[in-house]
């Protein structure tokens, strides 16, 4: 993909991203895990925050934004994992943290839990799998997390081929500080109208996502999480701007720019089958960064020229305010987010 592309241009060697391009399609899926979360049916929710920390003691913040619509919305769907986000440049998950805000109640969790070694197994173990009548090999790359109201979570693992498994059910707690951790933020968004009508005519299935009691499947709630989980300390932006940016509010839509400290930059944006890449300088004017595209510059890691792809011109002069961790951007009518990693 091309976004994968250029994060792996920022992160890996040369030889890495040979390695990459000639791997057979199977071994791209198992070579490493990713990881999304889902929300029931109605029930909204935008993720402050996700981190990992890999086998190498590193927390990795995975990019944020409205959780996946599970669809159903009374009880857990079995079928619940998805793929959701990958991070080529982190070791095997470990731990992990998600912090998100409730939006159906108004009200602000978080949740910290251990990956198994016996998970983190799965994630890379290439097994046999018929997948649209095809056999071939396949694996359970895929970690899903689902958060409700009443700070309910679960734990899916899913791949190509395979039936998605139920992992662990948990229960998160109120994060004190509220959305944000009293940052002096609203919610991210109010609730759309047709969430808030169901919730209106049918009120919130609090006890739905509750285990099953005669489930045997591990519980880990607030009380079992390590306290005082080390996070790492945020970047100030205005301060230090130089870094990788992930687009993270805007439906449908990738995109990854790249500043760099030589005042360079790599940008990349799909939007279905349409994309763009584009290179240049960055300048910043107190709260605002402004790119400039170089039509002879390359994008780093690829022979593609600034010029490349029809959405290259939405780097044209793009003007981005920094707002605490985003890079602040009009688009599709949006106010985006473009996330620090």
């Amino acid at each position: 993909m091309l976004l994968v592309a250029l994060s792996l241009s920022a992160c890996a060697s040369e030889q890495e991203r040979s390695d990459a391009r000639t791997r057979p399609m199977v071994e791209k899926l198992c070579d490493h895990w990713s990881m999304g979360v889902l929300a029931p049916g109605y029930m909204e929710a935008w993720v402050e925050d996700l981190e990992v920390r890999d086998d190498r003691g590193r927390w990795v913040q995975m990019p944020q934004g409205m959780a996946g619509d599970m669809g159903q919305t009374v009880g857990w769907d079995p079928k619940g994992g998805v793929a959701g986000q990958t991070l080529y440049s982190a070791g095997a998950p470990m731990e992990v943290y998600v912090r998100w805000q409730s939006l159906a109640e108004a009200q602000t969790y978080r949740w910290h839990f251990t990956i198994s070694e016996s998970l983190r197994q799965a994630l890379v173990k290439q097994e046999p799998v018929v997948f649209l009548g095809k056999a071939g090999n396949s694996c359970r790359s895929n970690i899903t997390i689902g958060v409700a109201p009443g700070g309910r979570t679960i734990v899916w693992n899913s791949g190509f081929g395979f039936e998605t498994a139920v992992v662990m059910y948990g229960q998160g707690e109120v994060e004190p500080l509220g959305p944000w951790q009293g940052k002096g933020k609203e919610y991210a968004y109010p609730l759309s109208d047709k969430a808030k009508q169901y919730v209106q005519e049918h009120g919130i299935p609090y006890g739905s996502w509750d285990p099953p009691p005669s489930s045997t499947i591990p519980v880990v709630t607030a009380a079992t999480a390590q306290p005082g989980l080390p996070l790492p300390a945020k970047v100030d932006v205005r301060a230090k701007p130089a870094g990788t940016y992930v687009l993270s509010n805007v439906m449908d839509v990738d995109s990854t720019v790249i500043l760099r400290s030589d005042g360079s930059f790599d940008a990349g944006i799909q939007i279905g089958s349409a994309y763009g890449l584009a290179a240049g300088h960055w300048m910043q004017h107190g709260d605002t960064i402004r790119l400039k595209r170089d039509a002879r510059m390359k994008v780093r890691g690829t022979v593609a020229g600034s010029e490349s792809g029809e959405l290259s011109p939405m780097f044209d002069d793009m003007a981005l305010t920094i707002d605490d961790d985003c890079l602040r951007t009009g688009m599709m009518g949006q106010n985006a987010c473009y996330l620090r990693q």
